[in-house]
């Protein structure tokens, strides 16, 4: 690859990465509930999912499975059931932080451990067929056969470099001020919207699969 190639292939990353999402909302509520480390651990398993799907596509899994029904139809609805269960955790956890006088971040922080944390984002990414479909799509764009080995290795690092730094500055930038002090009030009916979105995003997803069937 030249230089600017690799630029925008950056850029691409980056502008995938930062699209608003459910994992934007994870990671949110890993750093509110579970502090910056919780965060930060979040941002990284959801950078490695990124790294794995990145690497398929290198080694050509990903376009095998995108096109194999079953297999995508499978993923589609566990990330789906997946979202039910994330969005009913922040509903639930929402709503009990706003009618007690308890703080949630300070409820459920010392019960919830780091591995789940890090469970929920590495599997937001790996029940997410979206993704695959990007990396099949777009990522895959950038790669040649004529690239060695090692270039393709590279591009799919930074894919998950890239994804799990990005996640770690938003996990760091709910500690940081007036934004961070936002966050920390309003973390009830934060995590209430975020786990009506997760709702909302798993019922079109599953209505979608549903009248694919019609």
């Amino acid at each position: 690859m030249t230089d600017i190639t690799w630029v925008l292939l950056a850029a691409t990353l980056l502008a995938g990465a930062a699209s608003p999402g459910p994992s934007l909302a994870l990671v949110l509520r890993g750093s509110l509930l579970g502090g910056q480390t919780a965060g930060l651990m979040t941002a990284v398993a959801h950078g490695f999912g990124v790294w794995l799907y990145a690497m398929a596509v290198v080694f050509g899994v990903a376009t095998v499975l995108i096109h194999t029904g079953w297999v995508m139809l499978t993923v589609q609805v566990l990330g789906a059931l997946f979202l039910c269960y994330l969005g009913t955790l922040m509903i639930r956890s929402g709503l009990a932080g706003s009618a007690g006088d308890e703080h949630p971040s300070e409820a459920q922080s010392v019960t919830l451990p780091m591995w789940r944390y890090a469970k929920d984002g590495f599997l937001i990414v790996f029940l997410n067929p979206k993704i695959m479909i990007f990396f099949v799509a777009v990522f895959s764009q950038f790669l040649t056969p004529e690239q060695p080995l090692l270039t393709q290795l590279t591009a799919a690092t930074l894919a998950g470099v890239i994804d799990g730094l990005w996640y770690a500055l938003v996990a760091v930038s709910v500690s940081w001020g007036r934004f961070g002090e936002l966050l920390e009030r309003y973390a009830g009916p934060v995590e209430v919207f975020f786990g009506v979105i997760l709702w909302s995003i798993s019922l079109t997803i599953l209505m979608d699969q549903l009248l694919a069937f019609d």
